[in-house]
Order: C-alpha cells, then structure tokens, then sequence
C-alpha cells in the first residue's frame, strides 16, 4: 500500500514538471514571438517534423501514411507558390524518400540484408520512364535544339511516379499496415469529395495557395484541393473502386463503407466533369465483372444512378447547361480549338513519328490567357515521344493489366483490393487518355502508381488459409436391414 501510494506520488511530481517545462516553453516563445517576429514559431514545427522524419526513417511505412493522408490537400498547389521549383507533394516525396533511405543505409551498416527483385511490370514502367525523358531529350540534341529547364522538369514527372511506385512496393510489409493504408486512402477521399461538392456548389472555393491554379471558368465544377476537377474525378474514381470491392467482399464495417462510398460518389458528380463519371462507370463495371457481380449491377446501377444524379442535380444540371444551344459546350470548343490550331499543325509533317519536345505548354497569342495546355492523352504521348513512348505506353498497360489480373486472382486479401483498384485505374487510362494525359495528372496520377506498388508489393505475406478437414470414409459395415443372400 505504501508502495502505491510512493508512485502515485512520483508519478504526480512527474506530471507537475512536464506541465511546469510546457508553460516554461510557451512563455519562452511568446516572449521570442514578440522580441524576434513570429517566424520563431515555426521552431517548434521544425522540431516535430524531424522527429517525424526520424520515426520514418526508423519505421519507413509512416512514409506511405503521410503521403496518402496529405496528397489530396497539397497536391494541387503549383510549383514555386511556396516552395521554390517545386510543388509541395513533390517536396513532401522527396523528404520521405530521403529519411526511408536513411534508414536503409542504417540498417545497411548494422548488418541487415537487403534484397530487390525486378519483375516484368518493374522492367515496363523503367522502359516508359526512358521513353518520356532520356529519349525526347536525346532527340532535341539530335535535331540541334538545346532543351529548356522546363523540358528537363518534365522529363521527371514518370520518374517521380515511379519512385512513388517503389517507395510503397517496399515499405508496407504487413497485411495490417495495407489495410490502414487503404483505410487512409478512404478517409482522405472523403474529405476530398466534401470539398468537391462545395466547391461545385460556390458554397466554398480553395483560396491561397490553391488561387494561381484555379482562374479561369470553374462553375459547376468540383476542383477543391487538387485544383482540378479532372483531377479529382480520377482520385475519387480510383478510392470508389476500393470501397466497392470492400462493400462486396468484407461484412464488417458495413455502414462505415457505405456511407464512405456514398460521399465518394457524390462527389464524383460534385466535380461537374465527365470524364470523372465515365471512369466512375468505368471502374463499377472492371470491379462487378471480377467480382461476378454484373447481374446485381444491372438491378442496381439504374437506381443509385438516378438518386445520385437528384440529390447532385445542381451541379449536373449546370454541366448540361453547356448543350442548350445545340452545339458543343465552350470548354469544349476552346479545347478542339486548341488541338487544331496550335498543336496538330507542330505534328504534321510526320513530327509525331519521333516526337517533338517534353515541354507541351504553349504561348498564348491572345492577352486574356498566358499559356495552353495540350489537352489529349495520345496526343501528348506523340508530342513528347513519337511513336516509340506510344508503343511504351501501350506495352505498360498490357503488363499492368496482365499483372493486376493475376494478383486478383491469386490472392484474396488487402493487396488483391489494391490489385482491383490499380485494374480499374488502368482500362481508365486506356480510354481517357484520348481527352486528358490523365497519366500524369496530379493527383489521380500519384495515387494510381500508390495502389499499383502496393499490388505488386512482394514483403506483405499471403493468407494461410487453414487446410480444408480430411474426412476418413467409414469402414464398410454389414447392414442389418439387408436381407444376406447365400450362394449355396
């Protein structure tokens, strides 16, 4: 009893002085505040975060954490806005990915052994990588033309997704850990298609950092954090296609996935964009056909379909506002505007064989907008590559959908769902990419090579599923009830 009662009251001193250097700190820094400017409070900030970088490099999985649970509110805010040549999610990878190399090179020293093997969907996303960068470049130099630093920054875009692809392939190694990571995931688009809706509603528009990226005519549509709705169609689509296959496999946690996958479609209407609700179809019917779940789709499609489209009807009907005078809607216009009279005209002449430059932004003529943006997925693979990044392209996807196959297959845990969600991003990829280059496409992009690392992670271990009971036959007994017939 007094034993107790010393430790309760060692424990109560302890608490005192903790409280005691807490008031001690805050006084410290407010009178610095005051003194020095409020720049010193971002000290304690500074303190946190490399604590947190030293907890990644100890434990490389809160990398994947931390990415998943800050890309939809970060990744849409340009480069140089607040970090110089570099957009924040940019910066935020490359801070991770040097505190998980740290790490390994710790581990290195202390003995640990390392071991990488390379597959085939390793070999394709290296081979569209070189096709994107090495090869555009190589090319320009052929032809005499020195490339510009934005031809350079360029050329890393596929690069960075392929580390990105890496980083989760390697860090995650437990089926615990896959699941807070789609857990994240889901939590993170949630709060995104809230913002989405507001934003496509005018009840709430992202200022700040977010403004330089968001000008220009934004009714209707969802662009929220990711200052694009296009953009936030494709991470949405691809976060529906989780909790779908979790609503169809899993009976726990039920009315969580489903109000999850209610708000996630809502806001996938909330971003006014078509190209978001063909890759939300899209990616229904890629789930429902592996699932074996097309019948039950046919019944339901329609309903749901028509409930979403009442309850989101304001932002919809704003979208179809754009046909009201018979012909194609302005944005429409403006963009095959744009493809006929400033890029097709730069492929002719058998340009689009070898490809052109890695740079796409052209120089508006006009005084009411600065640049334009080459608004076509293939086109922009031509413009960059030529043919060879074409047949790059294509050789990826097959790879890609050769190997989510077989991973969905062959497995029926935590890593076969992002195996399905990776599946579904990719037939979108293969048809959108006919209006958007949703492969490199902030937001959508980054999380698409996340789920198609975590699908070709080889450190998570499958499910033991427990062998299935051996049943002995019983032994041949004489049957009373039969009449024995003697040959005598």
């Amino acid at each position: 009893m007094k034993t107790e009662t010393l430790d309760q009251s060692s424990a109560r001193d302890d608490r005192t002085v903790v409280v005691a250097l807490a008031v001690i700190v805050l006084l410290a820094l407010a009178l610095a505040a005051v003194v020095i400017g409020f720049v010193v409070l971002l000290i304690p900030f500074a303190i946190l975060f490399g604590a947190f970088l030293v907890l990644v490099a100890k434990r490389p999985v809160w990398a994947a954490y931390a990415f998943l649970a800050t890309q939809p509110f970060i990744g849409g805010i340009d480069r140089g806005v607040l970090i110089p040549l570099l957009r924040p999610s940019e910066a935020l990878q490359a801070v991770l990915t040097a505190a998980v190399l740290c790490g390994v090179i710790v581990r290195i020293f202390h003995g640990e052994r390392m071991s990488v093997r390379i597959t085939k969907l390793d070999r394709a996303i290296v081979v569209l990588c070189v096709l994107s960068s090495i090869w555009p470049l190589c090319w320009m130099l052929a032809r005499g033309r020195v490339p510009s630093s934005t031809d350079i920054f360029d050329t890393v875009v596929l690069w960075r997704l392929a580390a990105l692809y890496v980083l989760f392939r390697w860090v995650v190694v437990t089926p615990q850990q896959v699941r807070r990571c789609l857990w994240i995931l889901l939590v993170s688009a949630s709060l995104l298609s809230v913002l989405a809706l507001l934003d496509s509603l005018s009840i709430w528009h992202a200022g700040g950092p977010w403004a330089s990226a968001t000008s220009g005519d934004t009714g209707g549509r969802g662009g929220a954090t990711l200052a694009s709705p296009i953009a936030v169609g494709d991470y949405l689509s691809y976060s529906f296609a989780v909790v779908l296959v979790w609503l169809l496999r899993r009976k726990d946690h039920r009315r969580a996935l489903l109000g999850i996958a209610g708000v996630i479609f809502l806001g996938i209407l909330g971003t006014g964009q078509f190209s978001a609700w063909i890759s939300c179809f899209i990616v229904v019917m890629v789930v429902a056909h592996h699932e074996g779940q097309l019948g039950r789709l046919a019944k339901w499609l329609g309903p749901i379909a028509a409930l979403g489209a009442l309850i989101a009807w304001p932002v919809i009907s704003t979208r179809l506002a754009g046909f009201s005078g018979g012909g194609l809607p302005p944005s429409w216009q403006g963009r095959v505007d744009n493809l006929t009279h400033f890029y097709l005209p730069q492929l002719a002449g058998f340009h689009w064989v070898l490809g052109i430059r890695p740079d796409t932004v052209t120089q508006a003529p006009e005084t009411w907008r600065q640049v334009i943006a080459l608004e076509s997925g293939y086109l922009w693979l031509f413009f960059v590559g030529g043919v060879p990044l074409v047949c790059g392209f294509l050789w990826f996807l097959w790879h890609g959908l050769r190997h989510t196959k077989r991973v969905a297959q062959e497995r029926d845990d935590d890593i076969a769902v992002a195996a399905l969600g990776a599946r579904a991003a990719l037939w979108c990829l293969l048809f959108l990419s006919l209006t958007d280059p949703h492969l490199t496409l902030r937001g959508g992009s980054d999380l698409f090579f996340c789920l198609l690392g975590l699908s070709a992670n080889l450190n998570v271990p499958r499910p033991v599923r427990e062998p299935e009971p051996v049943v002995e036959p019983l032994p041949d007994l004489a049957q009373p009830w039969v009449r024995q017939v003697s040959n005598g």
